[in-house]
């Protein structure tokens, strides 16, 4: 637990820190998680980094990420290109790398390029380290309030077969306390009418615990119990950045930001 909670400090001071700076500082550190959690990615499911479709990925994932103002946002054009040069891979290796191998891959890349990409076009927004802050201390509440709520009165599984420990209880605390504190914050901080910050707290609430599950799910189905050993009480950068991965996709197609 010290450990956990000494990384957290450490790693959410720093994070903060060039979120506020924002521009190249904050573009950095954000492409050297999206690098690590590719590479998590691929670790999981014990495929080499230098096999030809690991490559591929790496590239297009860092293609996907890119700020639009460099080359005009990820293209549908992208992704057939990505999807056909992974289809050759197994030709190419006569099955060396399989198709469930490039498949994974490729779902990796579009998830973690496109959704770090909507990570850092929001913080381009005018508003955008008020709106960004706002969504993280969603994220984070909800994780917090969940856990504590969880095993104080949680007596309900609310997904058994994919995270055991997880409650029906703590996962509406979570989203209680998300609301509350975006509120408060809110009229701190600023950046979002109060119902757009209760409608952006509940979206964000309720799609982070989807994140977590979606990573849980993946690991089970991989055997593994943590996607890296990068953060020491804490896992991997997958770990810690799960509800986000899958947020950031869900508040843009609700068009919240």
């Amino acid at each position: 637990m010290t450990k956990r909670i000494i990384t957290g400090a450490i790693g959410g001071i720093g994070f903060l820190s060039l979120l506020y700076l924002g521009g190249t500082a904050y573009g950095v550190l954000l492409f050297f998680i999206v690098f690590l959690g590719f590479y998590e990615w691929l670790r999981m499911n014990s495929i080499h980094i230098w096999d030809i479709s690991s490559i591929i990925g790496f590239i297009f994932t860092i293609y996907y990420f890119l700020p639009t103002r460099f080359y005009g946002g990820p293209t549908i054009e992208a992704v057939l290109l990505e999807v056909l040069l992974l289809l050759l891979v197994p030709v190419m290796t006569k099955n060396k790398s399989s198709i469930h191998e490039v498949a994974y891959i490729l779902l990796g890349s579009l998830y973690l390029g496109t959704s770090f990409h909507l990570m850092m076009e929001t913080r381009l927004l005018t508003e955008g380290f008020a709106i960004t802050l706002t969504i993280l201390i969603a994220v984070w509440t909800t994780d917090s309030a969940a856990y504590f709520v969880g095993k104080a009165i949680g007596k309900h599984k609310l997904w058994p077969a994919i995270s055991p420990n997880k409650t029906i209880e703590g996962s509406l605390g979570g989203i209680v306390f998300a609301i509350v504190f975006v509120a408060v914050v809110n009229l701190f901080v600023g950046g979002a009418t109060f119902f757009h910050a209760i409608l952006i707290a509940l979206t964000v609430a309720i799609s982070g615990q989807l994140g977590d599950l979606v990573e849980s799910a993946v690991k089970r189905a991989l055997d593994v119990k943590d996607s890296g050993r990068i953060l020491p009480g804490h896992g991997g950068i997958l770990d810690r950045f799960d509800s986000l991965i899958f947020v950031f996709p869900v508040l843009y197609l609700f068009t919240l930001i």
